[in-house]
């Protein structure tokens, strides 16, 4: 047996100390509970000041497979998880205080009147295949994103890019009309590939620059990476020799697993398991407070009965979302009507209590729709298989309404076939959802996913006319770097948003992850923007 190294006793700088402060005060305003302080702190702390080991093998267990090798195409969480090692982005978002921070690039600045990022890169990156990292490379990812013939999720995230000037091997110019606030935070998303790979990434093994190679898929069995030995950057080389992912379907299968030792690490589980699991001294937990996945219902506003503004409104006040976080969420939860919690520089006080549980308020707007005690009226909840609380929040409302006289059906499908209803055909009146970005820059917010952004691709069917105004703010917002200006704007688009309600926000989740003890330095993300670079093991 190999000798454990005498672990010294490491100091606590200053810079140290107000991080694990700053983190507190983050968990505490995220309505996080005593116990998810504890677990973040312990987290940052092992990632911070242990002493790393290398070498070993981290069996990480997932709760579905991924379906794509395609880094710009696929946008399951798991595939997210797995792909952030492989590939480099120009920037990521700390996992521990949300911030947006370079990656790839060593800066980035606006130039040109502000009309212009200009990204410097470091030179002497390579890919996993030997060849050269340049300022080429991070172009043709960009300009593949942009062009809908990929068939990119990312490629609205993007969406003010005007042109991608090369400047040399290590310096590239973005144009735009103006500062856009969304580019940034939305190159956290952006995997950087080599040109001479093109676009048809998903017949092709993934090639990036990351700490960690990709060696093997077997679909509903395992990924398998490995570590980079000559990555570029020495502060970001992983520890571990080896990742292996393991797709459980079963959640308590997954955690038999675990507290068998056959895995080291149970990525994203129920809430609910969480008060067992903190019980069980033989793991960790750790808990992300609420702050960047929120749970939202998207309501059909190309047809009645969503057309009309009472309508929507009767289901901002139909959920008893206090209940709701207490009984099916392990009280890891916080209930909110923004997009953003407390501790986020754009939130809103006045939206904390623009709506909540009130059947009676439900009833009464019901009757101004035009629909009194429910006659006339039709809808039902389109609920994907496989997500429970996507359902429970859908038989609450149901409830809800039946007590005001009308019984929504609830139409559960597989998760391939609500996807199409949604994005596709628009053949649905309401799903519930969690999207995610509540913890970014609210000009990414704004501008990705399917419920805010006033676009074609939005499933409610918003448009800029929907809302008045609403497209001006978000403008205002998302063009200058002034932060009492952005603030001002984006506590208007909240205010809006709320006045018109194109779809519910309920609240927000926590993300909770457990792992055996001789896992050291895990730090959850977010976003599922993880980084498995600090995690060593102990034994």
């Amino acid at each position: 047996m190999e000798k454990r190294p005498k672990r010294q006793t490491p100091s606590i700088s200053r810079r140290r100390l107000l991080a694990h402060a700053g983190l507190a005060a983050t968990a505490a305003a995220a309505g996080g509970a005593p116990g998810v302080v504890r677990d973040l702190l312990r987290a940052q702390a092992a990632a911070q000041s242990a002493q790393p080991k290398r070498g070993g093998t981290l069996t990480v267990s997932q709760s579905v497979d991924i379906n794509t090798l395609h880094p710009w195409v696929g946008n399951l969480n798991v595939w997210k998880v797995i792909k952030t090692g492989i590939y480099d982005q120009l920037s990521y978002q700390d996992p521990v205080t949300f911030q947006v921070k370079p990656k790839l690039a060593k800066s980035f600045v606006w130039t040109d009147n502000n009309t212009s990022l200009v990204i410097a890169l470091p030179g002497g990156v390579t890919f996993h295949n030997g060849e050269k990292l340049t300022a080429e490379d991070v172009k043709f990812t960009i300009d593949s994103i942009r062009d809908p013939r990929v068939g990119s999720w990312l490629r609205g995230f993007i969406g003010p890019i005007k042109e991608v000037l090369v400047l040399d091997e290590t310096h590239l110019k973005i144009k735009t009309s103006a500062i856009e606030n969304q580019l940034i935070p939305a190159f956290t998303y952006v995997d950087i590939v080599p040109r001479s790979m093109g676009t048809d990434l998903a017949r092709r093994n993934p090639i990036g620059s990351g700490p960690y190679k990709f060696v093997e898929w077997i679909p509903n069995d395992h990924v398998t990476l490995e570590r980079n030995p000559a990555y570029w950057n020495e502060a970001r080389a992983g520890h571990v020799d080896r990742i292996v992912f393991r797709p459980v379907t079963e959640l308590q299968t997954r955690i038999s697993q675990l507290l068998a030792g056959d895995v080291d690490l149970v990525y994203d589980f129920s809430l609910q398991e969480v008060p067992r699991l903190r019980a069980d001294k033989s793991v960790a937990v750790a808990v992300v407070p609420p702050a960047d996945q929120m749970f939202v219902v998207y309501l059909n506003q190309r047809r009645p009965p969503f057309h009309k503004v009472e309508m929507r409104r009767a289901m901002g006040w139909a959920l008893d979302r206090q209940g709701f976080i207490k009984n099916f969420l392990a009280g890891l939860g916080r209930p909110d009507n923004s997009p953003f919690t407390p501790q986020h520089w754009a939130f809103d006080p006045k939206t904390e209590d623009a709506y909540a549980y009130n059947p009676d308020t439900v009833a009464k707007l019901l009757e101004q729709s035009g629909y009194p005690r429910g006659r006339g009226l039709e809808f039902s909840f389109l609920v994907p298989s496989g997500y429970p609380e996507f359902k429970i929040i859908s038989t609450l409302l149901q409830a809800t309404f039946a007590s005001a006289g009308y019984r929504p059906a609830i139409e559960e499908v597989d998760i391939a076939q609500w996807a199409a209803r949604l994005n596709q055909s628009h053949d649905f009146y309401a799903a519930v959802d969690y999207p995610p970005r509540g913890s970014t820059d609210p000009a990414l917010t704004y501008s990705a996913g399917l419920l805010f952004p006033p676009n074609p691709a939005n499933v409610g069917g918003l448009t800029p006319e929907t809302i008045p105004g609403y497209v001006d703010e978000l403008r205002k917002g998302a063009t200058t770097l002034d932060r009492g200006a952005r603030r001002a704007a984006y506590a208007k688009v909240q205010e809006l948003w709320l006045a018109y309600l194109p779809g519910p926000i309920y609240c927000h989740r926590s993300t909770a992850h457990a792992h055996r003890p001789h896992v050291q330095g895990f730090v959850p993300h977010p976003a599922f923007q993880q980084s498995f670079a600090d995690v060593w093991l102990a034994s």
